[in-house]
């Protein structure tokens, strides 16, 4: 059993697979060097300071649907929510897809 598995390991393209490995860190070291703070600062928990802001602009959503201020939008801007709308199910039915392994049903 072991040589046959020595066998299989040998027969693997070693080289190639380190050559490819370093193109793909050769070619997003650039974008991880550039976008990498960016997306640790987005992607990051907020921080106890930020709870105020926070608390502030849930009120101030809470405010704005009891008043029904929201219904008072240029067409500019409510076309822009609807296709983010419309963005976010798209994801979200491409997720379902992904998870379910097919586009249609789920295998029961």
């Amino acid at each position: 059993m072991a040589s046959r598995v020595t066998q299989l390991l040998s027969k693997l393209p070693v080289a190639a697979v380190t050559n490819a490995a370093t193109n793909v860190v050769g070619k997003t070291t650039p974008y991880l060097l550039k976008y990498g703070p960016v997306v640790a600062k987005e992607l990051a928990p907020p921080m106890p300071s930020q709870i105020p802001q926070i608390q502030k602009g849930v009120s101030s959503l809470v405010k704005s649907a009891t008043t029904l201020k929201f219904l008072n939008v240029s067409v500019k801007e409510a076309v822009q929510g609807v296709l983010v709308g419309v963005e976010v199910a798209c994801w979200f039915y491409v997720g379902e897809m992904i998870g379910r392994g097919s586009i249609i049903g789920y295998d029961v």
